[in-house]
C-alpha cells in the first residue's frame, strides 16, 4: 500500500466526511471505494463526467419502471401487433409517451430541459444519434437515428415522442419518418 496525500477543495472534503459518517465508513474506506470505481471505469474508456449522466439515465428508467428487451424482439413484436391493429398500437404508444412525459417532468420542467435531458440520457440507449437544433424561440429540429429496425417500430417511437411532447405543450409541426429515422420540427409556443 502506498500512502499519498490528495488535495481536494474544502467543500468536497466536508461532503465526503459527512457521507462517510452517514454510511458508518471511514473516510479512507469511502475514498478508496470511490477512486477504485473511477479507475475501473476510466480503464474501460468511460469518462468521469458520464457517471452523473449514467445515474440520470438509471433514475429515469427506474422511475418509469422500464423493462429492457432486445430490439429485434421488440421490432418483431411491434410489427406483428401493428399488422393486426395499427391504430390501437399507435394509440397505446401515444398514451405511453404521455405517461412517460409526466415522469420526465420531474427531471425536466421545460421543453428546453427535456431536450437537454434527451441528449444526456439518449447516449445510454441503443440510439445511434440524437441531434437537437435550436431554430428560434420555442422551435427545434430533432433528428433521431436508430429508433427501430422496422418502419412499424419507428412509427411507434414517433407516437411516443408525440405523447411526451403533448405533456410539455409542444406540438410537432413537421415530421419525416423512415425505417430507424425520425426527424421532426417542434414548437413549444
Amino acid at each position: 500500500m502506498v500512502r499519498a496525500s490528495l488535495a481536494v477543495e474544502a467543500e468536497i472534503a466536508e461532503a465526503l466526511s459527512r457521507i462517510a459518517e452517514e454510511k458508518h465508513m471511514t473516510l479512507y474506506s469511502l475514498t478508496n471505494q470511490m477512486l477504485r470505481t473511477c479507475v475501473e471505469l476510466l480503464k474501460e474508456n468511460f469518462e468521469v463526467h458520464d457517471m452523473k449522466n449514467l445515474m440520470k439515465a438509471y433514475w429515469v428508467l427506474r422511475d418509469v419502471d422500464a423493462v429492457v428487451l432486445p430490439s429485434d424482439f421488440m421490432d418483431s413484436l411491434i410489427a406483428e401487433l401493428y399488422a393486426r391493429d395499427r391504430e390501437g398500437v399507435l394509440k397505446k404508444f401515444r398514451q405511453m409517451g404521455q405517461d412517460v412525459g409526466k415522469y420526465l417532468k420531474v427531471y425536466a420542467e421545460t421543453v428546453d430541459d427535456l431536450l437537454q435531458l434527451a441528449g444526456i440520457v439518449g447516449r445510454f440507449f441503443p440510439l445511434k444519434k440524437l441531434d437537437v437544433k435550436y431554430i428560434s424561440r420555442g422551435s427545434y429540429e430533432v433528428a433521431a437515428i436508430g429508433v427501430g429496425g422496422r418502419i412499424e417500430s419507428t412509427q411507434c417511437v414517433l407516437e411516443a415522442m408525440k405523447g411526451i411532447f403533448d405533456e410539455y405543450g409542444a406540438k410537432i409541426q413537421e415530421q419525416s419518418v423512415a425505417k430507424g429515422l425520425i426527424k421532426v420540427r417542434i414548437s413549444s409556443e
